[in-house]
């Protein structure tokens, strides 16, 4: 999902680079017997705010938000909230992109820099 104020060079980010993004929080819940109002109760998120994101209807997702739940819930180690996985051939992509890598950038990289800035630029 995406947020509708996402500018177009996240967007198309996004789609370049097939992925899933599997938020756990439903079934941490689950499994603790705990409620979506109980989550509420420790966090102070709105209780829409949490149903969102166990059903996974949220756009974007905060930094205060998550390291709030985490607290709540006594998770130190993000990936037992959320995990995004990549497609095999973005990972291999990706992969192959690291052998490249010269100072933090690939030539792709470069050049992707490059064309955003002309971009940003432009807007």
């Amino acid at each position: 999902m995406i947020h509708q104020k996402t500018n177009s060079i996240v967007i198309e980010t996004l789609e370049k680079f097939p992925h899933k993004v599997n938020i756990k929080l439903g079934k941490i819940l689950k499994d603790r017997g705990m409620t979506q109002g109980d989550l509420h109760r420790l966090t102070g998120l709105r209780v829409a705010t949490i149903n969102e994101l166990v059903n996974f209807k949220k756009k974007s997702l905060t930094v205060a938000h998550l390291v709030s739940i985490m607290v709540a819930l006594r998770i130190w180690d993000i990936r037992e909230l959320i995990e995004i996985e990549f497609d095999d051939e973005v990972i291999l992509y990706f992969k192959e992109e690291q052998k490249k890598m010269e100072d933090g950038f690939t030539p792709d990289l470069r050049k992707t820099v490059e064309t955003n800035l002309l971009r940003m630029s432009e807007a």
